[in-house]
């Protein structure tokens, strides 16, 4: 790797050293917080790895319980053991679960590989001093061991301090199943069966009134309701679904109105989804409860009790409209106290809504924990995910805004280095396409920026969060205005003359994958370096991979067909933007990393990619993660992607 030269000459200029890739990669400290009903107490998890045995980490978990009318006064100190513990949650104001998961070991003592079986995840319930604990679901029989996740927790029922609601797979059904779950017996009780494609529910006062089914890649997925006081499940509509995918409705939580949930939604006449009330019983849609301008809604934070208080929505960093106007001075104070370069996610409220829990996460920060009082005007650091990964070691972002060659205005991020001067430059496409990019932690941009690169990441048109027509100038032009968008957010930065012209690569992930793929086909001239991540290469094999897999009737397939064209009117459109038609035109190497079990992206892609590469004899490395899908990744797969990614651009940069 070159970064070793780098951080050398970092120590020599007498400046902070910037993290390295086993930094980035080390385990996180404090890994969650929680927030009584009551707001009296608050719960910090933390996790130490202690040691290391036959390859695997030890580890040492404690949870730190402080009172929230005094955080820095006094403490008490759960000892935990050796868990390997990932979340808290308090069930009731008595009793605190922690979620807790291992790998899955046979009864004769070999432990299961990660490929073999997924780890074991469970949830322990205890009083605040740590005692009385209970295994939740533990009913002492082989049928409940046999199960390796029995840690979906889908409901706290506020109004019920001693049970939740639990979403459980039963072998035996061959569904999911609901139950209630005493949390201080840990004895579950069998609430309602799900269908054989039923993924899970949505709520309202501890009552399944929402459900959802899918087909088995989670791409497509229908939605049925049932209101309260009815007995069968209607079905309301089938809709996209997925990770990477810009879902037109989305149920987000309950409202105090029986039979009306909130969801997100299309208004007639405007661009963007707004926070919506939907009747149960009349599958209709009601005025908007929330809409911010130009933006798209995308979650909602609630009280215990179920008031809410704002939705939120990306503008750069984490921003939200509140129900309560008089929120909003707060919010801003909060924003200018962290520098305004942080996002600010409330995660935890009280009953009262007066005091909240948040991570607060930004280019410098890997993620914070905060307590905020309203009443008292208290705002505390009480936790960190990383604490080594100081701010004054990662780098900042800047805000770009780039007019387009056609007139048209985009934002791209600019992450900046350490050191100073011009500087090479990695252009990162997000995947998707229809996500967004927002000044945030990105571990990935810290990791090249740590080499001394600056990391340019442009919202083309195509990508989310900006609204329909924003997404949809990008429909089909794939290969043509999504490109263009990027290489003149890179014209920008050499116009500006902060990097260096002549070492600039290209890098990305999924559909960022396919960008850095054809942004090397369309300007050889520019681009030093090629890494593309399970990305496309065909277009017209993607269209078959997603028929095959979708069928031909699938929202999902649809999608893409107006997404990426149809080969039977758009085909020669399609064969002019597909990297794998145009390997004559490359000039820089190219790395490819894919994985074998990829269901998104078929890992066939990068194969047709490699193969047209030499054919044209061309410079290109194909590296194949077995076992590994499209989303999976693991610590051991982001090494290789960080350290082979750094190794290829490091070298054509000649560092």
């Amino acid at each position: 790797m070159a970064s070793p030269v780098l951080l050398s000459g970092f120590s020599a200029l007498g400046q902070p050293s910037p993290p390295t890739v086993e930094e980035f990669l080390r385990p996180e400290l404090d890994r969650d917080m929680a927030l009584s009903p009551d707001g009296k107490r608050i719960a910090i998890l933390t996790v130490k790895v202690v040691g290391e045995k036959n390859g695997e980490k030890q580890t040492s978990a404690t949870v730190t319980l402080l009172n929230a009318d005094s955080p820095d006064t006094g403490r008490t100190l759960v000892q935990l053991g050796a868990m390997d513990g990932y979340r808290l949650a308090w069930g009731s104001d008595n009793r605190l679960l922690i979620w807790i998961r291992s790998d899955a070991t046979e009864a004769s003592g070999r432990k299961r590989t990660k490929k073999e079986s997924p780890s074991v995840r469970r949830i322990i319930a205890v009083d605040p001093d740590g005692k009385n604990p209970k295994v939740l679901f533990n009913d002492g029989t082989d049928r409940i061991r046999n199960i390796y996740d029995l840690s979906r927790v889908v409901d706290l029922l506020r109004d019920d301090p001693n049970y939740v609601l639990m979403q459980a797979w039963r072998p035996d059904f061959g569904t999911w199943a609901l139950y209630r779950v005493n949390i201080n017996t840990g004895l579950p009780v069998l609430m309602e069966r799900g269908e054989q494609k039923t993924w899970g529910w949505a709520f309202q006062n501890g009552v399944p009134v929402v459900r959802y089914d899918g087909n088995y890649r989670g791409t497509v997925m229908s939605i049925y309701t049932r209101p309260p006081g009815a007995k069968a499940w209607t079905f309301y509509k089938k809709v996209r679904a997925g990770d990477w995918a810009k879902q037109e409705f989305v149920i987000v939580g309950p409202t105090r109105e029986p039979g009306v949930m909130l969801a997100t939604a299309f208004v007639e006449g405007s661009d963007t989804t707004a926070l919506r009330k939907f009747d149960l019983s009349t599958m209709s849609l009601g005025d908007p409860v929330a809409s911010p301008p130009g933006r798209d809604v995308e979650a909602a934070i609630y009280t215990p009790s179920g008031d809410l208080i704002g939705a939120s929505y990306t503008d750069d960093r984490r921003n939200y409209q509140f129900v309560d106007p008089a929120f909003g001075p707060h919010f801003r104070a909060l924003n200018k106290f962290l520098g305004n370069e942080s996002n600010i996610d409330f995660f935890d409220v009280s009953a009262d809504g007066q005091r909240f829990l948040a991570l607060v996460s930004g280019p410098r920060d890997a993620g914070s924990y905060y307590f905020y009082d309203r009443k008292a005007k208290r705002f505390d650091a009480l936790g960190q995910k990383k604490p080594w990964l100081t701010a004054d070691r990662l780098a900042k972002v800047e805000v770009l805004n780039v007019k387009t060659r056609d007139g048209a205005a985009i934002t791209a991020y600019l992450t900046v280095p350490l050191i100073r001067g011009p500087r090479p430059l990695v252009v990162m496409p997000h995947g998707g396409p229809e996500i967004r990019d927002s000044v945030e932690y990105d571990a990935f941009a810290q990791v090249l920026a740590a080499q001394g690169w600056m990391v340019l990441q442009p919202n083309f048109r195509g990508s989310g969060g900006y609204g329909e027509a924003f997404a949809k100038s990008g429909r089909k032009r794939w290969g043509g205005r999504m490109q263009e968008d990027v290489e003149d957010a890179v014209s920008l930065m050499a116009a500006s003359g902060r990097i260096d012209p002549g070492k600039i690569a290209i890098c990305g992930y999924s559909y960022g994958g396919y960008a850095a793929l054809m942004g090397a086909a369309r300007r050889p001239d520019l681009y030093k370096a090629v890494v593309a991540m399970a990305g496309d290469s065909d277009l017209h094999e993607a269209i078959a991979f997603a028929k095959a897999e979708e069928g031909a009737d699938s929202p999902a397939y649809l999608y893409w067909l107006e997404t990426i064209g149809d080969p039977a009117t758009d085909g020669e459109a399609m064969r002019a933007a597909s990297p794998a038609l145009l390997a004559a035109k490359f000039t820089a190497p190219v790395l490819l990393i894919s994985g074998t079990e990829d269901d998104v992206v078929s890992p066939k892609q990068s194969k047709i990619m490699a193969q047209a590469l030499r054919a044209a004899g061309k410079s290109v490395e194909h590296i194949e993660m077995k076992g590994v899908g499209h989303r999976d990744l693991e610590e051991e797969h982001w090494r290789l992607l960080y350290t082979r990614t750094v190794d290829h651009i490091a070298k054509a940069f000649g560092a």
